[in-house]
């Protein structure tokens, strides 16, 4: 009598896309994501996971590429002034990066890239070029905005650490002020008493304004219309 094995054979692992893995991902959070976890989450076995990510390291390179793709920076349509959109973008790389702090070094360290990259950057040059920029000047403009906003996002990334340790920002100013002598240190007791915090988007939205307003003067460009107020954190 033959015995039919086919019920029993192993098939291929259930196909999964880079889709569902950085959904998989990003519901569970980064940070949390184990390969184990993503796996469960997914309904497939681990191995099966592995035939489609060779590890961990690899799974946050794919969630960072693919969030790249999703969201895209602002491109200037000539519909608002040049310091709103600067502003915009700064906003976006330090939002995005900031988003899912466990992908930030994958950004920064260049293992996340995508296509549309050097796309956008001369784009936004030409842009720049446009309000009658030279091409080392528009360069120049276009790398500060960036520096700043990913500066940012790094330090949030390092306060967001301190945070989970149980050691915030203001918890780790009273303490080093506390070691201190009270004559010592009077604008940081000026800073703590105010309750001024530099990791908030209004503070980094007040740098950002610095530098808007460098750039007009530097350049003779067009006033940019302020967002922020600066006596609204103190001085």
């Amino acid at each position: 009598m033959r015995v039919d094995h086919r019920g029993a054979r192993r098939g291929r692992p259930r196909r999964i896309g880079t889709d569902a893995i950085t959904r998989a991902v990003l519901e569970i959070g980064p940070q949390d994501a184990t390969m184990r976890r993503v796996a469960e989450h997914l309904g497939v076995s681990l191995p099966g996971l592995y035939h489609h990510v060779k590890n961990h390291d690899e799974l946050l390179k794919l969630v960072a590429s693919q969030s790249l793709r999703s969201a895209s920076p602002p491109r200037f349509d000539g519909n608002r002034d040049w310091a709103q959109w600067l502003r915009d973008y700064a906003t976006f790389i330090r939002s995005a990066l900031s988003a899912e702090p466990a992908l930030l070094e994958k950004f920064i360290s260049g293992a996340a890239e995508y296509d549309g990259e050097l796309d956008y950057v001369g784009h936004a040059l030409e842009a720049l070029r446009a309000q009658g920029l030279s091409p080392r000047d528009c360069l120049d403009v276009y790398s500060a905005v960036t520096d700043v906003a990913m500066g940012a996002a790094s330090e949030a990334h390092r306060e967001y650490v301190h945070a989970r340790q149980g050691n915030p920002w203001r918890a780790r100013l009273f303490a080093a002020l506390n070691r201190s002598d009270a004559a010592e240190h009077s604008t940081l007791r000026a800073i703590a008493e105010a309750g001024l915090d530099p990791f908030t988007e209004h503070a980094f939205e007040r740098r950002v304004e610095l530098l808007i307003e460098g750039i007009a003067i530097r350049y003779q460009l067009p006033a940019p219309t302020s967002v922020t107020s600066p006596s609204e954190e103190g001085r």
